[in-house]
Order: structure tokens, then C-alpha cells, then sequence
């Protein structure tokens, strides 16, 4: 297959969204004032119809904790956080070019079959892992644009019923949330409830297609380690008891310097999401717990659950939780890519080349001894331990609020 496939196979899925966001660091096309501007009306249509309007609802109800987790944990924190990320790609647009060039390029300069098949092999990965994280997002909206439909269709028909004598009808909008404007009126209703809907999906649509898009370039970065180490690897057992020196260093210096631009790209990833990262790792440790809180009212409520409720809350959760598996995952596997190439360096029988040649060495294992990290806001890096560490805190909050619940 021709280097177009693959790189279109590795970023095509975000790629896809992000243009419809506008948000897409496209380093070959030229961008217009109407194209420079576009990622502005998802970003207006999120935070007029969704964010503000909610957040005026969360202080209204502040008095009932149940309403005020609703509102919160439903729509309101996970589109703030999907505005942010949105906001955030723009911000960080030049950065990102950088990357998509640096991963084009990779694609089209030479390679060995054998090179290729490890970039097709995590182009695939990648592909997949973008592909799972859209439709996951996205399937909380369908679900929860089934739900609005359902039971606001049924609050609505219950007041139009001449049975139930409703002198004042209310029509449900599809997210609850306070205008400054009376939203009861045609067609102002209609066009209020069309455009929360929108706001969902630019929303997942923001949420997902970014940290898809984060998980194609560490894969690729992946996959460009792991080229370096086997190129490392045949270097050094086809250099022993190597008599042109000369040669030899050539070779070994290309590979240092091809070390040292892997690893500005890994540098240029993290100050492009590092922030966007601990905010994010930040509140969603709160969801976590809040939505931890709601799922357990829901089970021990006395008035019963519906059975459709109780699924998506599930759902819900286990995409937010999926979310922070994506980062601390690939970060974990570009920990250890980067670390095996002071390993390789290592282990092969250095110890039969000559003190000029072993010198180059050095310099490989000292920048080995650092491995490429993912941090949330330069505090914490990103692993699976990490992961484990969030679902543990979110579990001690949860206790804390039912504690609380308890007593009150």
C-alpha cells in the first residue's frame, strides 16, 4: 500500500471530525478569514445553549443536591470540558501542524518493508482505537436524544390529556436549562431545542475527535521508536568487530539525531495537551464521583428506576472512564518504547567494539535514561498507575458524599 493509505488510515477518523469543527491543524492548506473563524459557531452554539444557560440552572436548584447533579453531571461538565479541548486545539494550532507534517513526512520518506509494516501495524492500532473512541461518544448522544424524545413526548402528552385538567402547559426543552428569554413560544422553542441538540454533538464530537486525535500521534511516535531501536539493534550487531570506524559513527549519529527529533515530537505533543490534560483529569475525577453518587441514589431510591435510566448512567460512566484509559494507556506504551532504546543499546555486545565506537553510545543511554512522558499540567505523568490512582480517589470522594448523605 502507498504512504497516502497509510497516513490517511492512521489519521483519517479525526481527521473527519475535526474538519467538520473547523478545529483540523491542516499544515497545507491555506486558510481564509471565514475558515480561521468557523471553529467559532460550535464553540458559540456550546456555550450559549449549553454551558450558560445550565450553569444558571445548577444555581437556581442549589438547594436540592439531587437537581444540581443532574444538571451537572448530564451535560453541563462534559460539554465545559469539551469546549475547552475545542478551545484549546485552536490555541495550540501551530503546534499541532508541526506534528501532522512531522507524521507526513515520516510517511513519505524511505523506508524498509520491514519499517512499514510496524507504521501499518500501529496506523491500524490507531485507526481502531479513533474509530471506538468517536462511536462511544457519540452513542451517549444518540442515547440520550432517544431519551429527551421519549419522555418529553410523554410529559408533554400527559398535560395535553383532558383528563389531567393542565390549564398551563409546559413544554420540556431537550436539556434542562434556563434562557433569558421566554423558550415556550413557536417557533423559539423548537429552535432552541434544535440547537441544544447541536450542541450535544459538537460536544462528543469535540471530546472524542481530540483524544483520538492524541492517540494517533503517540501510536505513530510509537512506531517511529520502535523503527530507531531495530535500526539501533542491527547497527550494533552488524558493527561488531567492525574495522571502518568512520562508517560506523555515520550511521550512529543519524540515529542520534533521529532520536533527538523524536524526541521534540514527543515534547511538542505534551505542551500542545499537557494543560488541556490536567483540567481535565481534574474535573473528571469529579465526575467520576458525582456520577458514582447518582448511579447509587438511583439503585437505593425507594421509588423505583427505570431500567433505560439505570443503562445509560452506566454507559455514561464507563465512557468518561474509557476516556482516561486512552491517555494513561498510549502513554504507557510510549514510556516503554522509549525506554528500550537505552535497553538496546545496552544489552547488545558493546563490550566488543572499540572505545571510539562505544562512545556515540553514551549519549543514547543518558537520553534513554529519561523516557517520554505525558503529564497533566507538568504535574503528574500519565500511566496506568496513574488510572488506577484516579478510580481510587473518585471511590474516596464517592464515600465521602454518601457519608454526608447519611447524615444530612
Amino acid at each position: 500500500m502507498s504512504w497516502v493509505e497509510g497516513f490517511d488510515t492512521e489519521i483519517g477518523p479525526s481527521r473527519k471530525v475535526m474538519y467538520l469543527l473547523g478545529i483540523y491543524p491542516d499544515p497545507k492548506k491555506k486558510l481564509n478569514w471565514i475558515t480561521r473563524g468557523y471553529f467559532l459557531l460550535p464553540a458559540t452554539i456550546m456555550l450559549y445553549f449549553c454551558n450558560i444557560p445550565q450553569s444558571v440552572t445548577a444555581v437556581k436548584v442549589c438547594n436540592d443536591l439531587d437537581a444540581v447533579l443532574e444538571v451537572l453531571t448530564t451535560s453541563d461538565i462534559s460539554v465545559a470540558i469539551a469546549l475547552f479541548k475545542h478551545l484549546d486545539i485552536c490555541y495550540n494550532a501551530d503546534v499541532l501542524n508541526q506534528l501532522v507534517l512531522s507524521m507526513f513526512n515520516d510517511w513519505t520518506s524511505p523506508k524498509t518493508n520491514k519499517e512499514l509494516l510496524v507504521m501499518w501495524k500501529n496506523a491500524r492500532r490507531g485507526r481502531l482505537m479513533s474509530i471506538i473512541i468517536i462511536l462511544l461518544a457519540e452513542g451517549t448522544v444518540i442515547a440520550y436524544f432517544v431519551a429527551a424524545v421519549y419522555f418529553n413526548y410523554n410529559a408533554y402528552a400527559r398535560q395535553t390529556n383532558p383528563e389531567n385538567n393542565v390549564t398551563e402547559k409546559f413544554r420540556p426543552l431537550y436539556l434542562k436549562a434556563d434562557f433569558f428569554y421566554d423558550v415556550q413560544k413557536s417557533p423559539v422553542f423548537e429552535i432552541t431545542w434544535i440547537f441544544q441538540c447541536f450542541s450535544t454533538i459538537f460536544a462528543a464530537s469535540s471530546f472524542s475527535a481530540v483524544d483520538a486525535f492524541f492517540a494517533v500521534l503517540v501510536l505513530h511516535l510509537c512506531g517511529q521508536l520502535n523503527n530507531l531501536k531495530e535500526n539501533l539493534k542491527s547497527l550494533l550487531l552488524s558493527s561488531v568487530n567492525i574495522d571502518n570506524v568512520e562508517s560506523y559513527s555515520e550511521n550512529l549519529v543519524h540515529i542520534i539525531a533521529r532520536h533527538q527529533y523524536l524526541d521534540s515530537f514527543a515534547r511538542n505533543i505534551e505542551d500542545a495537551f499537557n494543560v488541556m490534560f490536567l483540567v481535565q483529569m481534574v474535573v473528571s475525577s469529579l465526575v467520576l464521583c458525582l456520577q458514582g453518587y447518582q448511579l447509587v441514589t438511583m439503585i437505593t431510591t425507594e421509588d423505583g428506576i427505570l431500567l433505560f435510566d439505570l443503562i445509560f448512567m452506566i454507559y455514561f460512566t464507563l465512557c468518561f472512564m474509557f476516556s482516561l484509559f486512552v491517555y494513561c494507556y498510549v502513554a504507557e506504551v510510549l514510556r516503554k518504547e522509549s525506554m528500550e532504546i537505552g535497553d538496546v543499546a545496552y544489552e547488545i555486545g558493546w563490550y566488543n567494539l572499540s572505545a571510539a565506537q562505544t562512545k556515540p553510545l553514551i549519549m543514547i543511554m543518558l537520553r534513554a535514561k529519561q523516557p517520554f512522558q505525558i503529564t497533566a499540567g507538568k504535574f503528574v505523568n500519565f500511566s496506568l498507575e496513574l488510572y488506577c490512582k484516579i478510580l481510587k480517589t473518585s471511590g474516596g470522594y464517592l464515600s465521602m458524599l454518601l457519608a454526608m448523605k447519611d447524615r444530612l
